[in-house]
C-alpha cells in the first residue's frame, strides 16, 4: 500500500511541477532570460525544504570521503546541467514532447545503474529504449531541421534528460553509500551550488515574481522528493527509473487541456504510445 500511494505522490509532483513550469515559460516569460537565474532559485527552495527530511531519517555520512566528494560535484554538474538544459528549452519544446524526450534519463540510468550499481540490464529493456527513440523521432516533426537534424531546444531537452540520468545514478549511489537522508542531501545542495556559482559567472537575472519563484520552488521539491521516497521505499533505480515513465501520458494529455497545446495530436500520440511501449519494455 505505501508504494503504490508513492508512485500516486510521484505521478501526481513529477506531472505538476512540468506543466507549471511550461505555463511560465509561455506566459510570463517573453524572451525567455534568466533561466539560470530561475533555475537556481527554484533549487535554493528545494535545498531549504530538504531540512525537512532528516525528521524522517537521520542525517549522517560514511564512506569514503573523496568518493562521497566525487559523487557529488557528479551530481553538482550533471543535475546544474539538467535544470539550465531543461529550463532554457522549456518555452519552445511543448510539454508532451519534453516529457517523451526527457525521458531519455530512463535508459541512461538503467545502462549506468547496470554498470556501477549492478542492478541488471535484460534484453527487454534495450528493446524498449530503441522504441522510446522510435517515439522521440515521431513526435519530434515540429523540431526537425533535416532528416536526422534537430533544432537547438530539442537538442538541449535531450542533453538534459542525458544529464539527469547521470546525476541520479550519482545521487543513487550517494544515497546507497552513506543513506537514504545524507545522500539525498549532498546532491541537492551541491547542484543549487553549481547553479548558485553558474548564476554568479554569467550574471543571470529573471523577471519573475516571488509567488512564481516560490510556487515553482515548492513543486519542485514535492516531485524531487517524490523520486527519492520511491527509491527509497522500492531500493531499485533501474525499476523506479521505468515505471515512473508513465508520467508521459499523464503530461501528454494535461498538456493539451490545460495548456491547449493540441497541435498534431494524432502523430503525437502515435509517439507517446510507442515510446510507452518501449518504456513498459524497461520495467
Amino acid at each position: 500500500m505505501i508504494g503504490f500511494l508513492s508512485y500516486v505522490f510521484y505521478f501526481v509532483a513529477a506531472s505538476a511541477s512540468p506543466l507549471q513550469r511550461r505555463w511560465l515559460a509561455t506566459k510570463k516569460n517573453v524572451d525567455n532570460k534568466g533561466q539560470i537565474s530561475f533555475a537556481f532559485q527554484v533549487m535554493l527552495i528545494t535545498v531549504v525544504l530538504s531540512l525537512l527530511i532528516p525528521f524522517f531519517q537521520p542525517f549522517y555520512l560514511r564512506g569514503n570521503i573523496f568518493y562521497l566528494i566525487g559523487l557529488s560535484l557528479i551530481c553538482g554538474l550533471f543535475g546544474g546541467g539538467f535544470h539550465i538544459a531543461s529550463y532554457t528549452a522549456q518555452k519552445y519544446v511543448e510539454a508532451g514532447v519534453s516529457a517523451i524526450v526527457s525521458n531519455i534519463y530512463t535508459p541512461t540510468t538503467i545502462v549506468l545503474a547496470t554498470i556501477f550499481l549492478n542492478e541488471g540490464l535484460t534484453i527487454k529493456q534495450i528493446l524498449g529504449t530503441i522504441l522510446l527513440l522510435v517515439g522521440m523521432v515521431v513526435v519530434s516533426k515540429k523540431h526537425r531541421i533535416g532528416r536526422f537534424k534537430f533544432d537547438k531546444y530539442f537538442l538541449l531537452m535531450l542533453l538534459g534528460g542525458v544529464m539527469l540520468g547521470i546525476s541520479l545514478t550519482a545521487e543513487r549511489a550517494l544515497q546507497k553509500t552513506t543513506g537514504f537522508t545524507g545522500g539525498t542531501m549532498l546532491s541537492w545542495w551541491t547542484q543549487c551550488g553549481f547553479l548558485g556559482l553558474a548564476t554568479l559567472i554569467t550574471k543571470n537575472k529573471n523577471q519573475y515574481t516571488k509567488k512564481d519563484i516560490m510556487i515553482t520552488g515548492g513543486l519542485r521539491f514535492l516531485q524531487s522528493l517524490s523520486w527519492v521516497i520511491l527509491i527509497f521505499i522500492v531500493g531499485n533505480l533501474s525499476i523506479v527509473s521505468s515505471i515512473t515513465t508513465f508520467k508521459v501520458v499523464i503530461v501528454f494529455m494535461a498538456a493539451a487541456i490545460f495548456l491547449k497545446e493540441r497541435e498534431e495530436i494524432p502523430r503525437k500520440m502515435i509517439g507517446s504510445l510507442v515510446a510507452l511501449a518501449g518504456l513498459l519494455l524497461m520495467t
